[in-house]
């Protein structure tokens, strides 16, 4: 949605068969679980601004009980998250109480990959807030000078968020943002789990000139396959896997998105040495 008066954008995400097709590949704390819904959605309402064919990423790094979070969306819509936890610390129940545990040091990237041609590009940058989507804010207001607010809510197997952002230039409505920062604090979770996108925009911003564009379907998408995986097995070097053959054990390799496992034998590992690639297949799931 765009509001041309006040030169901002409005984003509505929902997600629920990305969360329940998470929920069948792996078994993370409930507020782990939180805090990766809450990074897909954000991947998600910032994906929706990129104007090549590629991805955007956002990752999470600290010394905290949260070692790594990543989430990332295509243009197209593909999601696909992990998180993983510093198994020598007590991991708090709240997404929010797993943010606290960062402490200094916590850092956020931001990743913009093109699929063909085009440069890539990053931002890192302290994380800053008691809350990933405050962090996020920050990242935009310091980064981009660009004020961005969003509004999160996780149920038990749904999660749905909006956000606003300011786009550069002057606007015809001085007041404008401000109206819309005080609408988007007023939908209360609730809203935002119950209510569909349509229904929950109009009752939001029903008095404000926009435009509305069409919505883009979101699912999940894991870009993984078995080709992809024995090259990062070439990738180790040749003395290396000549040390997994002579091993005479099955190497499996298991994708920590989609929990895909990889199975390689020595004869895999052989025509692998061998340049036989042929093997290794090219399924992407």
């Amino acid at each position: 949605m765009l509001f041309e008066e006040i030169n901002a954008r409005c984003v509505y995400v929902r997600l629920e068969g990305v969360l329940a097709e998470l929920a069948k590949r792996g078994d993370d704390p409930q507020a782990a679980r939180e805090l990766l819904s809450e990074g897909l959605l954000i991947a998600a309402l910032m994906s929706s601004g990129i104007k090549f064919s590629g991805r955007l990423s956002l990752q999470v790094r600290s010394q905290g009980a949260l070692k790594l979070l990543v989430a990332d969306c295509t243009d197209s819509g593909g999601l696909r998250g992990t998180v993983a936890l510093n198994e020598q610390m007590t991991v708090p129940a709240s997404a929010a109480a797993l943010v606290e545990t960062i402490g200094q040091g916590g850092v956020v990237t931001l990743t913009l990959d093109p699929t063909g041609k085009g440069q890539r590009w990053q931002g890192i940058v302290p994380l800053e807030g008691s809350t990933l989507a405050e962090a996020i804010a920050a990242y935009f207001e310091r980064s981009e000078q660009l004020p961005t607010r969003f509004r999160l809510a996780v149920g038990r197997d749904r999660a749905a968020a909006l956000m606003i952002q300011r786009m550069p230039g002057p606007s015809e409505d001085t007041d404008g943002w401000n109206r819309l920062e005080h609408l988007l604090a007023s939908a209360t979770a609730q809203e935002l789990l119950d209510l569909d996108g349509q229904e929950l925009m109009h009752r939001l911003f029903h008095a404000e000139v926009r435009r509305v564009f069409p919505p883009r379907a979101l699912s999940f998408y894991c870009p993984c396959s078995r080709h992809r995986v024995a090259e990062v097995l070439l990738g180790l070097g040749p003395t290396e896997l000549a040390d997994m053959i002579e091993q005479d054990e099955p190497v499996d390799v298991r994708c920590q998105f989609c929990n895909q496992n990889y199975r390689f034998d020595r004869l895999d590992l052989v025509a692998l040495q061998h340049g036989e690639s042929g093997r290794a297949g090219g399924t992407v799931h």
